[in-house]
C-alpha cells in the first residue's frame, strides 16, 4: 500500500521469528556481521546517507506507527515489540537498515590517508573514520581494531563510511607499505605537528590507546605530537588524531 511518498510491503511483520527479524538481530553481534558480511545502521541520517552515498542497502524495516514520518520506498513495517528486538538503542527512531559490507582489497589510498594501528575504543574507531572525511581524507584503513561496523562506532562515525574506502586488515605491514608521501605518526615524542611540513599526499597513523603504537608503525613513520600545557602529556587518541587531520588538511588547503 501507499501513503504519502512511502511504499510499504502489504506484509507487517508481527513475530521475531520472522527470518528477516532474526537476521537483524544475529547482525547485532560481530561474530555474524564478518559471517554473513552485513551491518545494521539505525537512525532516518544514517539511512538516508546511505542510499544517498550509494550503499548496498538489503532492506529497510520501519516501526509499526512511525509510517509517516519516513519517505524510504520499499521498508517493511515491523510491529513494535518485534522492531524492539532489532535495536540495541534505548530510543530508537523507528528506522533501521541491514547494509551489505563492503570488501575491497587492499590498495594505495587515492588521497590522504589514515590508518588505525590496533584501536580498541568503538567511539575512537568511529570519530577518527568522521574526521578524516570531514577532512576530505579518501582512505582508512583499519588494522586489528575495534569492528568498524559495531553499532557504537556507526554512530560514532554517523554516516562518515560512506564517504571514505574502508580498508580492514591484520598486517601493519601490508598496510605500510601501500602507503607513499608523507608517513606521520602521532605520539608524544614526536616533533610539534605544528612545524612538520605536512603537505602533499599524507597517511597519518594513530595507536592504540593504551599501548601506543605498533613497532612497525614506529620504525616507518615520523612521529610528530601536539604540543601540551598545564603538565599534560597527551590527548584522547580520537582527539589527537582529530587535530593532526585537521592540521594537514588546513595546510594543504593553502
Amino acid at each position: 500500500m501507499r501513503k504519502g511518498s512511502l511504499l510499504f510491503s502489504d506484509m507487517i511483520i508481527t513475530s521475531e521469528h520472522n527470518e528477516a527479524v532474526s537476521e537483524v538481530k544475529k547482525l547485532l553481534d560481530k561474530k555474524y556481521r564478518k559471517l554473513l558480511g552485513k551491518y545494521v545502521i539505525e537512525g532516518e541520517r544514517l539511512v538516508a546517507d546511505a542510499i544517498r552515498y550509494g550503499a548496498d542497502v538489503q532492506r529497510i524495516f520501519i516501526r509499526a506507527g512511525s509510517e509517516d514520518k519516513f519517505s524510504f520506498a520499499d521498508a517493511t513495517v515491523v510491529e513494535g515489540r518485534v522492531f524492539d528486538k532489532m535495536t540495541d538503542t534505548v530510543c530508537s527512531q523507528g528506522v533501521l537498515a541491514v547494509v551489505r559490507i563492503k570488501t575491497p582489497p587492499l590498495s594505495p589510498p587515492q588521497g590522504n590517508a589514515l590508518v588505525l594501528d590496533g584501536l580498541q575504543d568503538p567511539g575512537n574507531v568511529g570519530t577518527l573514520i568522521r574526521t578524516a572525511a570531514a577532512c576530505g581524507f579518501t582512505d582508512v584503513y583499519a588494522v586489528n581494531c575495534a569492528d568498524v561496523y559495531s553499532p557504537k562506532t556507526l554512530r560514532a562515525a554517523m554516516s562518515a563510511h560512506f564517504c571514505v574506502n574502508v580498508y580492514l586488515s591484520e598486517d601493519i605491514s601490508a598496510v605500510l607499505k601501500l602507503q607513499s608521501g608523507n608517513l606521520l605518526a602521532a605520539d608524544m615524542a614526536g616533533k610539534n605537528v605544528f612545524c612538520v611540513d605536512v603537505r602533499g599526499r599524507t597517511t597519518l597513523i594513530v595507536g592504540n590507546e593504551g599501548n601506543g603504537l605498533s613497532a612497525e608503525s614506529r620504525r616507518a613513520a615520523k612521529l610528530v605530537s601536539l604540543p601540551m600545557r598545564n603538565g599534560f602529556e597527551s590527548l584522547n587518541a580520537a582527539v589527537a588524531g582529530s587535530v593532526i587531520m585537521y592540521q594537514i588538511n588546513y595546510k594543504n588547503m593553502q
